[in-house]
């Protein structure tokens, strides 16, 4: 196919080239003929009277010689009447030149040298530029004293954040909120007697599976929260009595990997009646192991005193002394086992949780009357719980505590 279509070509690009050049010269010569007519129309000469010895001039010298003594054709001299037209045309111009001439105005022109140009100012405009007499005094007293600047400052001047003529007025009872963020840990041990296939050698306790330097290397604190409602009864200028109702959250983040199916212990693994999910993370291999957050969440009932240490004008300064009546409400943790060696998941149903607790709580208050009856606090507070969050049969020992800054109002009643 490519063969023929090639060959196509050949004949086409051949038949081309000749229609080119039989139809290019009869094109030039039909057009050469076309103003041959033409200019033989307008000069009424043919062919014939072309002279084509005029070649032969630049072929020999004769032929120049012949050409210098060719006979010298001479028009005859027109027959005017009056002056010539030469002599018109030069009359009429000088005419022209003598109206235009004479109607400019005369202007004399000084021609300076081009690097010795000089403006000069004008001195009566150079004075007015440079008197300082002409510039307005501003008047600055007259603009300070204006009424615009003068309401702007009483406005200014009324724009207090604490009215500084306020007077509080303190009750006997107050009622307020408050949200603590907070940072949770634990400490951790165990009961190495409870632990199955422990061994001791004098002083030296070992056991199987989790340890307490291991727990201790790679679990971490979290971040969490405390919010509730505070009540107070104000007994004296120095005591005065809190309570409240607040719901906490508590917790660590532990470091565990995912249970290997395949282990011949996984099948018959068993602890409160679950199976495992994890186990015990893996030293060598880090890339398998995850974090994973407990969390443990109560209800808490607050009672205290607050010892006034300090008072102004306007605020005062407290220590917090308390403890809190824990129950816990929700639990998402991971428990580990000794005799199993996993990790199981369990809630707050699990009868391994305290459920029912006390804890203590410390601080100090720095209160700020915003109000009449309206008080602003801060509250840097540390909270320990003095129950262990699991019981037996599980041999650990934990008990949380957390640190925050417990933020929130107060406002006097009565």
């Amino acid at each position: 196919m490519f063969v023929g279509l090639s060959n196509i070509k050949k004949i086409v690009n051949g038949k081309s080239k000749l229609v080119y050049w039989a139809l290019v010269p009869a094109v030039m010569l039909g057009i050469a003929l076309l103003f041959f007519q033409t200019y033989s129309l307008v000069t009424g000469k043919s062919f014939r009277d072309f002279d084509f010895h005029i070649g032969k001039l630049w072929h020999t010298e004769n032929a120049a010689k012949e050409l210098k003594k060719s006979q010298t054709v001479i028009m005859p001299k027109p027959n005017l009447v009056g002056p010539s037209l030469l002599d018109q045309s030069s009359s009429l111009i000088d005419n022209l030149k003598k109206q235009v001439i004479s109607a400019l105005p005369a202007k004399r022109t000084t021609l300076q040298p081009a690097d010795n140009i000089e403006v000069k100012a004008n001195s009566t405009y150079a004075k007015e530029l440079f008197n300082l007499t002409l510039i307005d005094n501003v008047n600055i007293s007259s603009l300070i004293q204006s009424k615009q600047l003068q309401k702007y400052y009483a406005k200014i001047e009324s724009d207090y954040l604490i009215n500084p003529d306020m007077l509080p007025k303190e009750g006997k009872w107050y009622v307020g909120i408050s949200f603590t963020p907070t940072l949770n840990y634990r400490t951790f041990s165990y009961d190495a007697s409870q632990v199955a296939g422990m061994a001791q050698d004098d002083e030296h306790v070992y056991t199987f599976g989790l340890t307490e330097t291991s727990r201790n290397q790679t679990d971490k604190p979290i971040t969490s929260y405390t919010i509730g409602i505070d009540v107070g009864r104000i007994l004296n200028d120095k005591i005065s009595v809190f309570s409240g109702l607040h719901y906490a959250n508590y917790g660590e983040q532990i470091l565990v990997r995912t249970a290997d199916l395949k282990n011949p212990n996984y099948e018959t693994a068993k602890f409160m009646g679950t199976c495992p999910l994890y186990e015990r993370f893996d030293p060598q291999n880090r890339e398998n192991n995850i974090p994973y957050t407990n969390s443990y969440s109560f209800i808490e009932i607050p009672v205290g005193l607050n010892i006034n240490l300090r008072s102004f004008e306007k605020s005062r300064l407290t220590m917090d002394l308390g403890l809190n009546f824990q129950k816990m409400d929700h639990v998402n943790a991971l428990v580990y086992d000794f005799e199993t060696d996993y990790y199981y998941w369990l809630n707050r149903k699990e009868e391994i949780f305290t459920k029912f607790g006390i804890g203590s709580e410390v601080g100090i208050t720095l209160s700020q009357y915003v109000g009449e009856r309206l008080e602003l606090f801060i509250n840097p507070q540390f909270k320990y719980t003095l129950n262990s969050t699991l019981k037996k049969p599980s041999p650990i020992s934990q008990n949380q505590y957390a640190t925050g800054l417990r933020i929130g109002f107060k406002q006097q009643l009565f």
